[in-house]
């Protein structure tokens, strides 16, 4: 499962039509924005979640169940509200998004301005999608705890540990069953694989050109301190 199997099973397998039908696109049209997005919101998804404190909010928003909806319904007034923040939350600021919708607007042919509007509900779904996702493959139960486990670690400078999920791991394992949480090799082994499974929902599913990569990777690049990979 990655971020185009994500988007393209929302909301029944409708959640592309309906976004298209939302802002007057055609289904091509609607596709080819949608291709020309998943390798940005991934780029910029690992990015951020290499981070603690970046990796805390996305954790945050999936385990609050807010997005939930936008990936099984079709609620387009919701998925836009809530998609505002997890937006901010994945790109760090309307002009990184911005420059990402005129960037995806050359490689799809649709208008720059209807993307970037497309782009808070798009990230809405995906958001709903991986909890939804992480849900199915059993880790529901553990969102919560982890939240409050990247939350302490980003509190206390895990950004050096060894860089990115993996170096964070023992400090979420520690953090989060250090006390009151399940405890042991199984609890050890749940957190480790809940954070393995989202790490590798996050390609992007979408082939794109070492060009066009190299031009979102630009984009990115104040994104988690200075755009480290």
């Amino acid at each position: 499962m990655n971020l185009n199997d994500i988007i393209q099973a929302a909301q029944g397998g409708q959640g592309v039509a309906n976004l298209g039908a939302q802002f007057g696109l055609t289904p091509e049209q609607t596709q080819s924005a949608v291709q020309a997005l998943m390798p940005a919101f991934s780029t910029a998804l690992q990015r951020v979640t290499a981070d603690p404190s970046g990796l805390a909010g996305i954790v945050s928003h999936l385990a609050s169940g807010v997005h939930q909806g936008s990936f099984t319904g079709a609620d387009p007034a919701a998925a836009a509200t809530n998609g505002g923040a997890a937006l901010s939350q994945i790109f760090g600021s309307s002009q990184i998004a911005s420059q990402i919708a005129a960037h995806a607007s050359s490689a799809s042919g649709v208008d720059a301005q209807t993307i970037q509007q497309m782009m808070p509900a798009l990230a809405s779904m995906l958001l709903g999608g991986l909890a939804h996702t992480l849900t199915a493959q059993g880790f529901g139960g553990v969102l919560g705890q982890l939240t409050s486990a990247v939350e302490s670690t980003a509190g206390q400078g895990a950004a050096g540990q060894g860089g990115g999920l993996g170096g964070l791991v023992a400090s979420l394992v520690g953090n989060l069953f250090g006390g009151g949480g399940q405890s042991g090799p199984a609890g050890s082994g749940l957190a480790q694989a809940g954070l393995s499974a989202l790490t590798g929902m996050l390609e992007s599913g979408v082939q794109t050109s070492a060009a066009r990569q190299q031009g979102i990777n630009g984009i990115l690049q104040s994104l988690t301190g200075g755009g480290r990979s």
